[in-house]
């Protein structure tokens, strides 16, 4: 049921998803949700619960990656260039999994028109990977991890990493693509990283860093 009413949710506003429909598309009988869920907006709930239990394997790798990473650079920029190829490579390859590119449309669409499952967001996902980034932006530049500053260039990095897939119709359509594989998913990663690199004083690694 979470799977079926999610890429429903995914596709139309919340008030636009009728129990009626998702029972349908989740082929159940419609008393399953009230059951499970107790009604709509339970089940809307469990669905960026799920969504966030699904993505901790993103935040833990990125967390662990970072804390190696920093203990090992000390103040080698060039291990800080590494970081942000890796993290941009695992935050582009994360967004363009087929499993993953529906939660991708929910979450914008969430941001877009707020519920009370946004702060569910924020606090479960959003938040952990923005005070990670600004970890290694303060590291970068001096500023404080917690400074306004610092929070608008850890934002600006992550909506770089997800424009392309949050666009993806947009992207294609300039770019001539009929679609975007694994080589398009790599240019979209190299342009990416060498921007983040630029933005953030690092651009004379642009191109010499080790992905992963």
């Amino acid at each position: 049921m979470i799977e079926a009413a999610g890429r429903l949710f995914s596709e139309r506003p919340f008030d636009a998803v009728s129990t009626r429909e998702i029972a349908s598309a989740a082929g159940v009988n419609l008393s399953a949700i009230s059951y499970h869920f107790e009604n709509k907006e339970g089940l809307y709930r469990a669905i960026f619960r799920k969504i966030i239990q699904d993505l901790k394997p993103v935040r833990v790798g990125l967390a662990i990656l970072l804390e190696n990473q920093l203990t090992a650079a000390r103040d080698d920029r060039k291990a800080y260039a590494d970081f942000i190829a890796i993290f941009v490579s695992r935050v582009v390859d994360s967004a363009f999994s087929p499993s993953t590119r529906w939660k991708m449309r929910l979450l914008k669409r969430e941001t877009e028109m707020p519920t009370e499952c946004f702060q569910i967001l924020m606090e479960g996902h959003v938040d952990v990977i923005h005070d990670l980034l600004g970890i290694l932006i303060a590291k970068i530049s001096g500023d404080s991890p917690t400074s306004e500053k610092v929070k608008l260039e850890a934002n600006a990095i992550l909506s770089l990493c997800l424009q392309y897939v949050l666009n993806e119709e947009l992207v294609k359509a300039r770019l001539g693509w009929t679609s975007i594989g694994p080589s398009e998913i790599q240019k979209i990663k190299n342009i990416t990283t060498e921007l983040i690199l630029r933005s953030v004083n690092l651009g004379e690694y642009g191109g010499l860093t080790t992905k992963g």
